[in-house]
């Protein structure tokens, strides 16, 4: 008899969980609220529903064995829906539902990091009253970041406030104030941990952001940090999934400082974005690792077989262009994949696709992924 995962969210992510499934011979069961989504598409079979819906979110948990998310913003009615589910004995949830609420909420990761003994930036929480703002910018120097306790993603829900006049611009309520990392380079890490506590990692990686709206822009593998920083970075990622007692595929964002310190800006209890070039090039991706670790199947290899670039396909005018009508789907040229995820370009900066390009080096790789990017717009585009 087949497994069968339950995925709550319908995004890309969900969409290439269910296709890594279909070769793995493994039943998805996917929570949407749109059955015509390219992710509903992909699964076994849809559940129609919101996630406060919690007949919606009952009928998933019926579904299936194992349930599973893209996203971490899970609402508290699917959580309840999920715990009371899993206590009777019918389903299994990984990563755990503890874990998910530790983690969605950027307060309670904050706190949990700080008394896990896990390297992270100095922080303050604030309640949203008078002076908070002023007080914590005085604690940790200008420029400080204000994050969004929930919610936040794509650049939303982070702003950097970077002087005194600035803090006219403070969100109100609780929110995290977080002291800026300087100079750094930015690296994730992917983490596979199985259910029975055997992890493999897959390379790290650099990113680099758009700097307007901080959303992730490109990514490249391998990253060319010292091999002392990388082997830096793979400790602390490791140890934060193994505190955690995570099961899946976990994406962990560091900063490396000027200072020579790596310490860890967010994690993410899910497949990464930083982690699509895993579809092309390592020796098995994000996705398929995933469901081997939260269905119990032995995890394989996750060496990287040839260097790659990742560019996101962000809307902007000229994205828009191109996405108009894109069903969702791949396409290759060469050393090029071309991906569209069937979204509407509803808004500035919304992912839309992505392009990974393969070579000799990652730079290569950039340049082959930068002239795809030129020929999908018509311009010169940005360089890599």
């Amino acid at each position: 008899m087949k497994i069968r995962v339950g995925i709550v969210g319908d995004g890309q992510l969900g969409m290439f969980l269910c296709e890594a499934a279909q070769a793995l011979a493994i039943d998805t069961v996917i929570l949407t609220g749109d059955a015509d989504s390219p992710a509903a598409q992909r699964a076994g079979a849809a559940v129609v529903g919101a996630m406060d819906d919690a007949a919606a979110v009952q009928a998933l948990a019926d579904a299936c064995d194992i349930v599973t998310y893209e996203r971490e913003d899970v609402h508290p009615v699917t959580v309840e829906v999920l715990r009371r589910a899993e206590a009777a004995g019918s389903i299994h949830c990984h990563p755990s539902l503890a874990v998910i609420e530790t983690i969605q909420d950027k307060a309670r990761q904050k706190r949990w990091l700080a008394d896990a003994g896990l390297p992270t930036l100095p922080f303050v929480l604030a309640s949203g009253e008078d002076g908070e703002a002023a007080a914590a910018a005085r604690e940790l120097g200008y420029p400080v970041v204000q994050k969004a306790l929930r919610g936040g993603f794509d650049g939303r829900g982070v702003q950097l406030l970077r002087d005194e006049a600035a803090l006219a611009r403070a969100w109100p309520g609780e929110t995290l104030f977080e002291a800026h990392a300087g100079d750094f380079r930015e690296i994730a890490v992917i983490v596979v941990r199985a259910r029975d506590g055997e992890i493999h990692c897959f390379p790290p990686v650099d990113m680099t952001f758009d700097g307007d709206y901080s959303v992730l822009e490109w990514v490249y593998a391998p990253s060319d940090a010292a091999e002392t920083v990388l082997a830096e970075a793979e400790r602390v990622a490791r140890a934060a999934i193994e505190a955690l007692d995570g099961v899946g595929t976990f994406g962990v964002e560091l900063f490396h400082c000027a200072d020579g310190r790596v310490v860890i800006n967010e994690i993410s209890p899910r497949v990464h974005n930083a982690g699509h070039y895993t579809l092309e090039a390592t020796e098995s991706s994000q996705f398929e690792q995933h469901l081997r670790a939260v269905t119990g199947l032995p995890l394989t290899g996750t060496a990287l077989e040839t260097p790659a670039a990742m560019r996101n396909l962000l809307c902007t005018e000229a994205i828009a262009g191109a996405a108009r009508d894109r069903a969702a789907g791949r396409s290759t040229e060469g050393p090029v994949a071309t991906y569209w995820y069937g979204k509407a370009p509803a808004r500035a900066m919304r992912k839309l696709g992505h392009i990974t390009a393969t070579g000799a080096s990652a730079a290569e790789a950039g340049e082959l992924a930068t002239a795809a990017y030129r020929r999908l717009t018509g311009s010169r585009g940005e360089a890599a």
